[in-house]
Parts: structure tokens; sequence; C-alpha cells
């Protein structure tokens, strides 16, 4: 899917705040927002602009949630709740329980925030994955199984050369230049040995 031009209009507006829902599944037809019309807003002071039951943004936010496994309903839900679905720039999925990423993200092609700190991730495909997000630039997974071994942050910057922050921290000209062409295999390498013990 190819990317578009985002309304500066959708990129400045708040975000919808589907956090703190308890929710399991992102199936549009068991989440209160559609029975209810109520969307939290105490931690972004507001909700967006609404038009026809969907919203005027380009983020969502969907922490703290009791998300498992994959995330193969998510194009469902921003479809159902998007004014423009395509536009999504910042995902958050921090706090939630994920052990894989879909690759229905890659649907989003203008996504270029996504947040995955505190889940279960514990494997390089889920961020291989995610490299073929084309505005991709700010990624978090800190707190997940992967960000326990050795050498991660230069595997991941090896594998995702686009991005300009990880884990909330900006990726330095200097430290691009210094990342060593042997990283990645020597991170697998230690990540399979761990594995195996």
């Amino acid at each position: 899917m190819k990317s578009m031009k985002v309304p500066f209009l959708y990129k400045r507006a708040k975000p919808l705040d589907l956090s703190f829902e308890d929710l399991e599944s992102l199936e549009p037809s068991s989440l209160r927002v559609f029975s209810s019309g109520f969307v939290s807003s105490y931690r972004m002071l507001g909700v967006p602009a609404k038009r026809d039951g969907r919203y005027k943004t380009a983020s969502l936010l969907l922490s703290h949630n009791r998300l498992t496994g994959g995330l193969d309903d998510i194009r469902l839900l921003v479809d159902r709740l998007f004014w423009q679905p395509n536009a999504l720039c910042w995902l958050d999925l921090s706090h939630n329980q994920l052990t894989d990423l879909s690759d229905v993200l890659l649907g989003f092609p203008n996504l270029s925030t996504l947040y995955l700190h505190h889940n279960r991730l514990a494997s390089l495909c889920a961020v291989v994955r995610i490299n073929r997000l084309p505005r991709l630039r700010s990624v978090t997974l800190q707190n997940n199984p992967v960000a326990e071994y050795r050498g991660y942050r230069t595997a991941v910057l090896s594998l995702l050369k686009r991005i300009t922050r990880l884990d909330f921290v900006s990726v330095t000209e200097s430290e691009r230049r210094l990342l060593p062409p042997i990283a990645l295999e020597s991170f697998i390498k230690n990540y399979l040995m761990r594995q195996k013990s």
C-alpha cells in the first residue's frame, strides 16, 4: 500500500485513546466504544473530532490493555474508527502481552511512531517485519525479552536503518557509522545460544 500525505490537521489532532480499557482483543464488535460511543480522554485531555462515527486523527493509543498474540484485527478496528485509516502515523501498543506482530501493520504506510515497549516480543522476526514500513522513524522495544540480549541496540539499528529513535533515545550519525557489519550475525548467534539454555 502506498503512503499518502497525511493532512497536518490529522497529525496534530488528539490521539484516539483506547488505553486502560482491559481489551483482550481488537475485534471491533467487542469494544465498548462501538456500543456506548464512549472514548476515554483523561490521559490526553480530550478526544479527537468525530465525523460520521469516525475520528479525525492519525494516532491510536492501545497501551495498558491485555492484548496477546498478534494484531490480526487491527486493520478492522482502524477502518471502523478512523476517517482516513491510512493516515495512521502513531500507534501505541505498549504495556500489553503481544508475542508477535502481524504483517497487517504493513497496511499502514504512514506509520512513523510505533511503541511496543513492555510486551512479550522475544524474536527478531517482529523487528524484521516492521522494517518494511517506509516511514517508520521511532520504535520502542525495551522491556521485551528480545531487548535483554547483549548487542540488542546494535542489532536493531542494523535491521532498522531508517529509524531515528530507538527506545526514546535518538540515533546519532556517529552511532550509525560505528555499526559493525557483523553485529547482526553475532547478535543472532548470541540469541540462539541463550535460547538453547
